[in-house]
């Protein structure tokens, strides 16, 4: 386990009290996390939100995520705010201790303060980092400029450079790589938001109020009570002799089905390059499109095979028409022996207070400057905006196969 932290002389009188310190920052990441992340997707989400305590704080997290689409918790300090400088001293503890990959890549928000953090000497420097956005702070910053909800939407979708010349003029600042899945290189693994982190803030709501003590003990926890639920279920579920989580059995499964549809015209299997025929594609024009597979470097024309590390239609009916295994093509993140490796390291139990070794070290103090002056619970100071809104009439899906018109308990492909 991985502690930091910064302090300043506690000053009384005009006299440093050499026995105490006032703790202005923590950074903390524990063992079985930092060992699981080599398993797990090279992905990393990063955001903050205020503590509700005594003390004015701010609570910054990393996660990433599973093969099996399930939260993985990294990485947590508390800070003054959302500084400059905290953040430039989070990211070069999280990359210097708990994500050292050279293929890493963070998922972060526009903020003018996190952009300039992420661009200072200190952070960009570091081989391998690449930084991406979250899509749905791209859509309210653009809403913000331009006060148009629909028009937003089309950003969304992408289907306004001739309509918009000055929304398209905004947009384009930003480097397609930045937040887009067909520029990203497959880095994002399909992960267009921050929504992890910003369901672990969920999850820590009720906990935000509490002293650093008692959070960092709550954090401690659940994580190991999450790690240890994870473990259960994978070895069970290998037990039972699956080779993949259901989710990805499910998208296999809806993959194969539109492979139906899909005809192999022309191949050169010594270089592994194919075109495909997908017939789908005629519902939503006059003739089918013909896609290009490179299967030696995992590559296909729809972009759906390297930006989520799966299998398409196009590659399984190519392995149907070669003879090969569609499970060759899967990504190893996501296999259940990989994920099980990930919770694998188990959290070791505290002992009871009374058996601790002597403490020599100094005392911590909460810094006086940072205390609330107002009683009671805080007010929320947060500025509600459209991404906080639910979309209206918007189809729900089946949390099984994610696909819509039915729901888990009917779904035709956990039936099967």
């Amino acid at each position: 386990t991985v502690v930091q932290y910064i302090t300043r002389p506690y000053v009384v009188d005009g006299v440093q009290d050499e026995s105490n310190y006032i703790l202005e920052r923590v950074f903390w990441s524990f063992k079985p996390c930092i060992e699981g992340l080599k398993y797990c997707k090279p992905i990393v989400q990063v955001d903050g939100t205020f503590l509700t305590g005594k003390y004015h704080s701010t609570l910054l997290t990393a996660i990433s995520q599973d093969g099996n689409r399930n939260i993985f918790p990294l990485a947590f300090a508390i800070v003054e705010g959302e500084t400059k400088e905290a953040l430039i001293w989070f990211f070069q503890l999280l990359r210097a201790y708990v994500t050292p990959q050279s293929n890493l890549c963070m998922i972060t928000d526009r903020g003018t303060v996190i952009l300039s953090a992420l661009q200072s000497p200190k952070v960009a420097s570091e081989d391998g980092l690449t930084s991406v956005y979250c899509i749905r702070h791209i859509a309210s910053n653009f809403n913000k400029r331009f006060k148009n909800v629909d028009l937003k939407r089309k950003l969304i979708n992408m289907a306004m450079r001739a309509e918009f010349p000055q929304a398209v003029s905004w947009i384009d600042q930003i480097p397609l790589k930045k937040w887009t899945q067909a520029y990203d290189g497959g880095k994002r693994y399909g992960h267009m938001t921050t929504n992890l982190v910003e369901s672990i803030n969920s999850v820590l709501k009720g906990s935000r109020s509490l002293p650093i003590c008692a959070l960092v003990k709550t954090i401690f926890e659940r994580t190991n009570a999450w790690f240890v639920e994870q473990a259960t279920k994978m070895q069970c579920m290998l037990r039972a002799e699956h080779e993949f989580p259901d989710d990805i059995v499910a998208l296999l499964r809806k993959n194969e089905a539109q492979s139906a549809m899909c005809h192999v015209q022309r191949y050169d299997r010594e270089n592994s390059v194919f075109d495909v025929q997908d017939m789908l594609t005629i519902e939503h024009q006059r003739y089918p499109i013909t896609f290009t597979v490179k299967l030696n470097e995992w590559w296909c024309d729809c972009g759906e095979f390297q930006a989520l590390h799966l299998p398409c239609s196009h590659v399984i009916v190519i392995c149907s028409f070669c003879h090969l295994q569609v499970t060759t093509f899967v990504a190893p993140v996501f296999s259940l022996h990989n994920i099980l490796k990930a919770y694998e390291v188990q959290f070791n139990p505290i002992r009871n207070q009374d058996y601790w070794s002597t403490y020599m070290g100094p005392n911590f103090l909460p810094d006086p400057i940072m205390r609330r002056h107002q009683p009671g619970r805080p007010n929320t100071q947060r500025i509600r905006n459209e991404m906080d809104d639910s979309i209206p009439n918007k189809p729900k899906k089946c949390s099984y196969c994610r696909t819509e018109g039915h729901n888990k308990s009917n779904c035709p492909h956990k039936q099967a």
